[in-house]
């Protein structure tokens, strides 16, 4: 049932795990009605010349790769809204043993007007699908093993279902689906996925057909449709030059495995710069959510102007930072009920770079609030100034608890760059430690908003855990060329790592790789820097001490 609460705890939930594209695609979604569909045998002669037109690129790859048309199927859209039928057409290439079908897509939003998918049949009746991320939610049974690759070339895609298909213990059955078959089979796999999708809370079989739920999974669903909607556009955009300038590559990568060549792609992608107008909208965007939601969460509002400014000082010090050391796609945004961030990229960075550019946030608005203290003594009639006052204490309390040494604060980063990056393993357990003293401060001061953030990290644990092991038994692998594919190869083969699907493989990798790029400070910048940094952060612990007594 959809209420006030249910509202409200979908809102704060996909800012806290998502963005704010999941809540505006959530909620249009969730009003979208859903119907059973029934598959039905066409003929060809029954398409509209459009869209023979958008099948026919598709078929001619087909056929030039030794599949023969042998039948067409229409079904209508599951989306109530969408009456466009859409089609399946099928091809079965005899030699092989592959049966390839495509799907036609007409219908907003979609970034292709049909797409192919290959499929191998096992004498278990089990079969192996692969698809080149165009199914952006694949759900299968256990009967199923299921592809789904980065590459935006169907010739690619083809050579991987190839590799893909060959499991120990399966033997591939041969054989042409009859015209009756092929639309049993696409029924099958359209029940299939609603099946799935109920047992997982996705959505739920009403009267009138199937309606989603608000659940944690239903945000996941969307999430992860938005992320890689937007992985598959930026493919489209670059991949196909990109392939033709790379063809000799290519004949090296068929030693690899599907799904290190899949993960290459992936990885080599660059990603594009946001520009100017893009960052501004966002910014503006997270800022007024993030000022109505602690509004609406009892923050007095003569105090928001004052957080945000102080929130704004912090992260300006890191993005200056950040653009004086090289960084590029630099931006600020709000993370409404956490505070803000700042965020750049540079492929190789020193330790040194870091530890100025994680001091170059508290730094500045501890010496703001210092500087208004000492114009406060100098000068008592400032004191009478409420506003003055509660920004400079503000300030000062803010930034010096980023200061603390707990992950993923400034502090934690702080000392994670100086120490740990020698210790891998004892990052991840100084990881714990700051969840402890999150949870033991959430209990403590009775915060819901440090309640968000401790389930926050609860839900990194296993893969902070995860990087942890990879940076262990990698350390050491030298920053060349070929690190790549040693990180590429080393998570696809290990037998740790065997579950893990390739989207949840990819931010192990991208971090595993930016760590391994990063040089391991020195002793000397070790030394110095704690000392620095103990020397900010001792003295109002003594004070308050002091006070306290």
């Amino acid at each position: 049932m959809l209420n006030l609460q249910n509202i409200l705890l979908f809102i704060l939930l996909a800012f806290f795990l998502m963005n704010f594209q999941t809540i505006v695609a959530g909620f249009i979604l969730y009003f979208w009605e859903l119907r059973d569909v029934v598959v039905r045998k066409i003929s060809r002669d029954e398409l509209s010349d459009s869209l023979k037109d958008i099948i026919l690129p598709n078929e001619e790859f087909l056929l030039s790769k030794g599949f023969v048309y042998q039948s067409s199927q229409g079904f209508n859209n599951a989306i109530e809204r969408l009456k466009e039928e859409l089609h399946t057409h099928y091809y079965y290439n005899e030699e092989l043993g592959v049966h390839a079908f495509i799907d036609t897509t007409p219908y907003p939003g979609a970034l292709s007007g049909s797409v192919i998918s290959f499929t191998t049949f096992y004498e278990s009746y089990r079969r192996a699908t692969t698809f080149d991320c165009f199914e952006y939610n694949v759900f299968a049974s256990d009967e199923s093993y299921v592809f789904d690759h980065y590459y935006g070339s169907y010739d690619e895609a083809f050579t991987s279902h190839l590799i893909d298909r060959e499991i120990e213990g399966e033997v591939i059955a041969k054989g042409v689906l009859t015209e009756e078959g092929a639309s049993d089979y696409r029924q099958y796999t359209i029940n299939e996925t609603f099946e799935e999708m109920i047992n997982l809370n996705i959505i739920k079989k009403v009267s009138t057909g199937y309606r989603y739920m608000f659940t944690l999974e239903y945000m996941k669903y969307v999430y992860q449709s938005l992320k890689t909607h937007k992985q598959v556009k930026k493919i489209y955009a670059s991949r196909g030059a990109e392939v033709r300038a790379n063809q000799t590559k290519r004949e090296s990568l068929l030693s690899q495995t599907s799904e290190e060549r899949a993960l290459m792609a992936m990885l080599n992608q660059k990603p594009n710069e946001k520009s100017r107008e893009a960052k501004i909208k966002t910014f503006l965007i997270s800022g007024v959510l993030f000022v109505l939601l602690f509004g609406f969460i009892g923050i007095p509002w003569t105090s928001l102007p004052i957080i945000v400014a102080v929130l704004l000082i912090h992260e300006l010090g890191h993005y200056y930072a950040m653009k004086y050391f090289g960084y590029n796609d630099t931006s600020i945004f709000f993370i409404p009920l956490f505070g803000a961030a700042a965020k750049g990229e540079k492929e190789h960075t020193k330790p040194f770079e870091e530890y100025i550019i994680l001091l170059a946030g508290p730094l500045p608005g501890i010496i703001v609030a210092l500087v208004i203290g000492f114009f406060m003594l100098k000068d008592p009639s400032l004191v009478g100034n409420e506003y003055l006052k509660e920004f400079a204490i503000m300030s000062f309390i803010l930034n010096f608890i980023n200061l603390l040494p707990i992950y993923p604060l400034d502090g934690g980063r702080i000392v994670h760059t100086l120490v740990f990056t020698r210790y891998p393993k004892v990052q991840f357990y100084f990881f714990l430690l700051s969840l402890l003293v999150i949870i033991m401060a959430t209990v403590m001061l009775k915060s819901i908003l440090l309640g968000f953030f401790a389930v926050a990290l609860f839900m990194g644990i296993n893969h902070n855990y995860n990087l942890s092991l990879m940076l262990s038994d990698l350390q050491g692998t030298q920053g060349d060329v070929s690190v790549k594919e040693k990180i590429i190869h080393y998570i696809t083969t290990s037998e740790r790592f065997k579950n893990l699907t390739i989207d949840k493989k990819l931010p192990l990798v991208k971090q595993v790789l930016k760590l391994l790029n990063t040089e391991v400070s020195s002793k000397l910048l070790m030394f110095l820097g704690m000392a620095f940094y103990l020397f900010l952060l001792i003295p109002p612990f003594v004070v308050f001490l002091f006070g306290w007594r």
